[in-house]
């Protein structure tokens, strides 16, 4: 019986040499080339890519080996390697956003470059980095052994990936910014928008052009991955409130000191009492929200019915995503790896 956790976690050990030896490299180069300050930098961002589960960049390969009916050999390292580097870059950008102190359990990249320093340096630097980041994902791609037009397909689709998850940012922080809680349709094209096509639609169908996949194919995938994603994501604000710190590896207060449009604060508002939405709107969205507050927001979602709102939602996508599962490969192998990858991200705890 094939396990998805031991699929990535294999994987995770040969993906993390790669792209440490890649930036590595990198460094060393810009220490010549520029300065010894910037390759610095560049081994900061190489440090805060440390941690990371390496969904994304498994994901990559199993979408090239469904496509390609065998097993994928070191020449999709580079394009694995693209997304877990992006990765990197956009959650630097996302801790700048949220104002996020912590990452991995980690300082997030601004406050690891602002200690000793202006905090504004550090912001500064990190924009900086988050957008060298987001250059070096697409070269990774370019500098793959692939043919130039199966490299032509793949970088169109990563790009489309980038601007796509870049849009969900912009409309998240828009939509957060008008407290417009009472949009379901828009904070679902968040979702889809910013989690489903980065975490999964675009992992699977890069690999999976990479690997000769089919419009039939590559729709499939596309129609999968972006029912888990929302799935994903639905589950990732349950745990945003629910959660501990240690147990997220960030702030679980950010969220709420963002004012955060999610299904939750809609769900909440939409069904609270006078004095839970005077509450509500007292703590969700201040920027100091202390641990008493977070417990306040939470035991009015809870009351509210949110919570399982939300959850029943998500097990609603998930099944979606799993009734999908077999117009994307009949391989009993890779059916049971895509299955499980649907489980392991609802059930998991942080």
């Amino acid at each position: 019986m094939p396990d998805i956790g031991e699929y990535i976690h294999s994987y995770k050990k040969i993906l993390e040499r790669y792209i440490d030896d890649y930036l590595t490299g990198l460094i060393q180069k810009q220490a010549v080339r520029s300065s010894r300050q910037i390759a610095d930098l560049y081994g900061i961002f190489k440090e805060a890519g440390k941690g990371g589960k390496c969904i994304r960049g498994s994901l990559v390969k199993l979408g090239y080996e469904i496509a390609l009916d065998r097993p994928a050999g070191d020449e999709i390292l580079p394009a694995s390697a693209a997304f877990e580097v992006f990765q990197t870059a956009a959650l630097c950008h996302d801790d700048i956003i949220d104002k996020s102190p912590l990452r991995r359990g980690r300082d997030s990249m601004w406050r690891a470059i602002s200690r000793g320093a202006n905090p504004h340096y550090g912001i500064s630097q990190a924009i900086c980095l988050g957008d060298v980041g987001i250059s070096l994902s697409s070269r990774l791609v370019l500098d793959s052994a692939f043919d130039a037009a199966e490299k032509t397909k793949a970088l169109e689709i990563f790009l489309d990936v980038q601007t796509n998850t870049m849009d969900g940012e912009m409309l998240d922080v828009y939509m957060s910014q008008k407290k417009d809680y009472g949009d379901e349709k828009g904070i679902l094209k968040i979702s889809e928008l910013k989690t489903a096509w980065y975490t999964v639609v675009g992992p699977l169908q890069l690999g999976g052009v990479l690997g000769g996949a089919s419009r039939e194919l590559l729709d499939a995938m596309r129609r999968y991955g972006m029912a888990l994603g929302v799935a994903f994501q639905l589950r990732d604000d349950i745990l945003g409130i629910e959660a501990t710190e240690a147990e997220m590896g960030k702030s679980n207060t950010s969220d709420i000191a963002e004012g955060k449009v999610t299904l939750l604060a809609h769900y909440a508002m939409k069904r609270a009492t006078p004095e839970q939405l005077r509450q509500l709107r007292r703590v969700y969205g201040s920027d100091a929200v202390s641990e008493t507050d977070r417990k306040t927001v939470q035991d009015i979602f809870e009351s509210t019915g949110a919570f399982a709102e939300v959850a029943r939602r998500a097990e609603a996508y998930l099944a979606e995503a799993r009734g999908i599962v077999a117009e994307v490969t009949r391989d009993p192998v890779k059916v049971e790896l895509l299955t499980q990858f649907g489980d392991m991200m609802l059930r998991r705890k942080s």
